[in-house]
């Protein structure tokens, strides 16, 4: 079930997710981020909607500022989720390529940056809602690509 990778998106972009999510499913994702980078954002989403959005099954930010990458989800209902998750600090530089790969479990999505295990997100949505990527923000994506385990 891999799917044609997608080279050079234009940021910010909305893109079908081939085949959806499922368990096993892996999404790889290369870029740079841009020198003077503030922030950045790949959202794992329910519906290819931006303004306003559809629901968001993960969603991380990166903050180059506050050197943290924040992990949330958020319904269109209730609006993002208090609850927040920051552990990890920033393992991204301004100015450099990166590597961030992204793989989907049956009780949560898994992150690796530059080849490191960097967290867990436990779903908060169904994973099966997940429909769409977004990327938004101070970055240069050059790949994105859709794998099995």
């Amino acid at each position: 079930m891999a799917a044609a990778p997608i080279y050079n998106p234009v940021v910010p972009c909305v893109l079908p997710i081939p085949g959806c999510m499922f368990p096993g499913r892996i999404v790889r994702f290369q870029g740079n981020v841009l020198p003077e980078a503030y922030t950045f954002a790949i959202n794992f989403q329910c519906g290819p909607n931006m303004d306003p959005r559809d629901d968001v099954a993960f969603h991380m930010r990166f903050r180059f500022v506050e050197m943290r990458v924040v992990r949330n989800h958020l319904t269109t209902a209730m609006g993002w989720s208090k609850v927040e998750e920051t552990s990890g600090g920033m393992p991204l530089v301004r100015g450099q390529p990166f590597e961030a790969v992204v793989a989907l479990d049956p009780h949560s999505f898994k992150v690796a940056l530059n080849g490191v295990h960097f967290c867990e997100f436990a779903h908060r949505l169904p994973f099966q809602r997940i429909t769409h990527l977004t990327i938004d923000g101070d970055v240069m994506m050059q790949f994105i690509g859709f794998e099995v385990e």
